[in-house]
């Protein structure tokens, strides 16, 4: 007679439920897992054994988020910034190109890089406006007596900033003007009245100033142009746009009436 062998599967019984081939484990701790709250938190995480949440995680998490937010935001400037170069439009997303995108509003032709960031001309005079202030020196603001030194001024909506500091539209309209300018993408406030340097760069840059003008449906300046800039002269006097000069400047009385085209600083 042949034997039978018989092969008994051992059972291990653990918690009332028989299991196979399995040994008894017991349930993680939710505060050793790092679940340490026992309160909610939005953005948190609930630990799969308890009531416990892990808050600090999430804080970590959110924190990580922010910082690729932060780095996105710096890159795509990068790279809006590299495709920006005088002469080139300007669209309500800030956006740059050298000829116009259907779709897009040119809103300004970029007339200055610098260090410090670019500004954009507006693609039309918004009216014209006295300086104002004819008699007043404004103390915060440079005089500058030369256009030699004017030419160096860039600091547009400082200086704009300063001079609606210190007197409503009615004592200093041109700023003001410039001040309540916006267009599609931009809002009251964005924009200022240019410095004088800023026909200074548009002056050594006409041809491709111009040219993006041109495109974008824009009026270009001419010798006869008189526009007001933002850079003080004396209590007299302020300087403005001459293309008939060269360097681009004149000297006004604050009391004339000249055309205003504001800047906006991206």
């Amino acid at each position: 007679m042949k034997k039978i062998l018989y092969t008994i599967t051992a059972f291990v019984l653990c918690g009332g439920i028989v299991q196979a081939n399995a040994a008894c484990i017991a349930t993680p701790s939710c505060t050793a897992m790092g679940y340490t709250s026992t309160s909610s938190c939005e953005g948190g995480l609930k630990c799969p054994f308890g009531s416990y949440w892990n808050c600090d995680l999430a804080n970590k998490i959110n924190e990580v988020t922010t910082q690729i937010t932060e780095l996105e935001k710096k890159i795509n400037q990068q790279q809006q910034q590299e495709s920006c170069i005088i002469g080139s439009i300007l669209y309500d997303d800030m956006t740059c190109s050298l000829t116009v995108i259907a779709g897009k509003t040119p809103i300004g032709i970029v007339v200055y890089l610098g260090p410090s960031g670019y500004q954009a001309l507006a693609l039309e005079s918004i009216g014209s406006y006295e300086w104002g202030g004819y008699g007043t020196d404004i103390s915060t603001l440079t005089n500058y007596t030369s256009d030699s030194a004017a030419s160096k001024d860039y600091d547009s909506c400082g200086n704009t900033a300063k001079i609606i500091a210190a007197g409503d539209k009615s004592k200093y309209p041109a700023a003001w003007a410039a001040h309540e300018y916006s267009t599609e993408g931009t809002s009251a406030g964005d924009w200022c009245l240019p410095a004088a340097g800023i026909f200074t760069s548009y002056y050594n840059n006409q041809p491709l100033v111009n040219i993006g003008l041109t495109n974008a449906g824009g009026t270009q300046f001419t010798t006869s142009t008189c526009a007001w800039s933002s850079s003080e002269y004396d209590y007299s006097s302020a300087w403005s746009s001459n293309f008939g000069y060269e360097g681009g400047l004149g000297v006004g009385n604050k009391d004339n009436s000249y055309e205003v085209r504001p800047v906006l600083a991206f």
